[in-house]
């Protein structure tokens, strides 16, 4: 099973701060802080500081960080943090790599996805839910039909 490694995620950043740990994989890459994961890797698209405290109490194990954007107090220390331009954009290209590693072999879950209702942190901004719908259409069709072999992938 393929996952999401700490060190494809240290590729992307620009600079990390926080536990330096080979061996952490994340099961699940997240926008939406209300998501209940299992070791996850957030990424805050609105009021960073807010979210981050919301994704950490719902299994946040790291988030990708604007670039100069100041970090909220209550951060452990050793809570990884890896520095972006664009957490968003930095989550698509982390995603192009998963999806070309993996195969159809995939042990790390994606979700660019709010609830239909919203939530309390959906983004107000129109072309980030288009980028958000983008990101979760590539990842909902690279992955493989349930009980699908890969003879019946094409149909």
């Amino acid at each position: 099973m393929t996952m999401v490694t700490y060190g494809m995620v240290q590729s992307i950043a620009a600079e990390a701060r926080g536990i330096v740990d080979e061996t952490i994989r994340f099961h699940a890459v997240f926008v939406n802080p209300e998501k209940q994961v299992k070791k996850g890797l957030f990424v805050p698209l609105e009021n960073g500081a807010e979210t981050l405290k919301t994704a950490i109490e719902h299994g946040a194990i790291a988030s990708f960080w604007p670039i100069g954007e100041p970090l909220p107090r209550y951060i452990p220390n050793q809570f990884p943090l890896f520095f972006v331009p664009s957490p968003l954009e930095a989550a698509a290209v982390l995603l192009e790599r998963y999806l070309a590693q993996s195969g159809g072999d995939r042990g790390t879950e994606f979700s660019f996805a709010f609830p239909e209702k919203g939530g309390t942190y959906a983004p107000a901004d129109a072309a980030v839910r288009l980028r958000l719908a983008e990101l979760q259409k590539r990842w909902l069709g690279a992955r493989p039909a349930e009980g699908c072999d890969d003879s019946c992938q094409s149909n």
